[in-house]
């Protein structure tokens, strides 16, 4: 644990750390809003959510649609947008780590270069961009914002850049920005996708859980890098494998020996989920009572609401979890460790396959106790996997509470 410490505070005091936290910074008001805006227009106020179906709020409410309308536009402007922010806010950060002055143009440049990235040149002359970046895009955001960053400072040092020499730089950074735009497109052509396609293994009974937990595990590091991963941020109850399974639940009136026992819905979802990828509501509780650092308490205070419906958006950006080295471990092993332990249960009959769908929205800890049609056990073993969560993430918590102290920030 002191190597660690050693090693993390050595990153931790880095310029290059510095620029992503202060970005990260920024952005967590930005995401906390959109965090709070989706969890009610999702969970509250549509009429297939959580806590609509069972109060009924879309009924009774006044302007329940339009509510929802309106909220639904703070998402799109927060969360589907939020590489934008992060495009602007590293450009500006790294010139003003790096160089001798700092102008909001730079972040402008950085937010440009991210447009022209994720523009879509097929796009008939309608104003139109890649809505993936847009959303999950934020580590290549950063990336670029980064770079422009120190194309700006290189120009700077080398010719005492002023406001009316711009041009170079930003010359240099238009054609960089339209060379990366035809990569991807080229990535994203119909051809390279379906050889992509062509090249991934399938999951199949013989090696479904090695799959299920791999796949798992990949979406948690995609997740902790802030780019989208293979299992959807909430379970779908509708590709083949789960419908075989809800078919066979209703034949039979049983989800024991369902025909794929371990999909992502089974483990991944109802048990390795908790509060969203990583299991961060069990981090949230560790910080709360382990913690002493006060921004690490007020983050998680505000971040509780939307983590206890899955939605982790303001808790990877506030503490930071992303790119952060000393999470990293626990927001692998937390569900690792809670997809295994699931699977024994399942295994061994001692519960059912979650099988029966959940409305959209549902808190983590109950996924579980509603996919398999309210059995107790399961519940229990929610409850039990969060406990282990918590002891997991303690000694992290207690680490990063004193590289933070060492850092001397209140």
């Amino acid at each position: 644990m002191d190597r660690l410490m050693a090693h993390s505070m050595k990153a931790y005091q880095s310029k290059f750390a510095g620029v992503i936290q202060e970005t990260l910074a920024l952005l967590f008001p930005i995401m906390l809003l959109g965090s709070f805006a989706e969890v009610l227009k999702y969970s509250f106020l549509t009429p297939s959510g959580f806590v609509a179906t069972i109060f009924g709020i879309t009924k009774w409410l006044p302007a329940a649609k339009q509510i929802s309308q309106l909220l639904g536009l703070i998402v799109h402007c927060t969360v589907d947008m939020i590489a934008l922010y992060g495009a602007y806010g590293v450009t500006y950060s790294t010139t003003k780590a790096y160089g001798r002055q700092t102008s909001a143009l730079s972040g402008a440049i950085g937010l440009l270069a991210f447009l022209m990235v994720t523009y879509q040149p097929h796009s008939h002359g309608q104003l139109l961009f890649n809505r993936t970046l847009m959303g999950q895009g934020l580590l290549i955001a950063l990336m670029i914002g980064y770079i422009v960053g120190r194309i700006i400072v290189t120009f700077e040092k080398r010719r005492g850049l002023r406001s009316y020499q711009i041009i170079w730089p930003l010359l240099l950074v238009a054609v960089l920005s339209i060379a990366v735009n035809v990569a991807v497109s080229f990535i994203r052509s119909p051809e390279v996708q379906s050889f992509i396609s062509s090249t991934v293994m399938h999951a199949v009974s013989a090696n479904a859980l090695s799959y299920v937990v791999g796949m798992g595990l990949l979406t948690d590091l995609l997740s902790w890098m802030a780019v989208g991963g293979p299992f959807s941020a909430n379970p779908t109850f509708t590709d083949p494998a789960e419908l075989a399974n809800l078919n066979h639940a209703l034949k039979t009136g049983s989800a024991f020996n369902v025909p794929f026992q371990y999909t992502d819905v089974t483990l991944f979802h109802s048990f390795a989920n908790f509060g969203g990828n990583g299991a961060v509501l069990a981090m949230i509780i560790a910080i709360l009572i382990f913690s002493k650092r006060r921004r690490f308490l007020t983050v998680s205070r505000w971040s509780i609401f939307p983590a206890l419906f899955n939605n982790n958006y303001a808790m990877m950006l506030g503490i930071p979890i992303v790119y952060n080295p000393v999470f990293l471990i626990p927001f692998l092993l937390a569900p690792l460790v809670n997809m295994i332990v699931a699977a024994v249960f399942l295994a061994l009959k001692w519960i059912p396959a979650a099988v029966y769908p959940v409305p959209a929205g549902a808190p983590g800890p109950l996924i579980g106790f509603l996919g398999t049609n309210g059995n107790w056990l399961a519940l229990i073993l929610g409850a039990f996997l969060i406990l282990i969560d918590v002891l997991i993430y303690m000694p992290f918590v207690k680490l990063y509470d004193r590289l933070d102290q060492n850092r001397g920030e209140q």
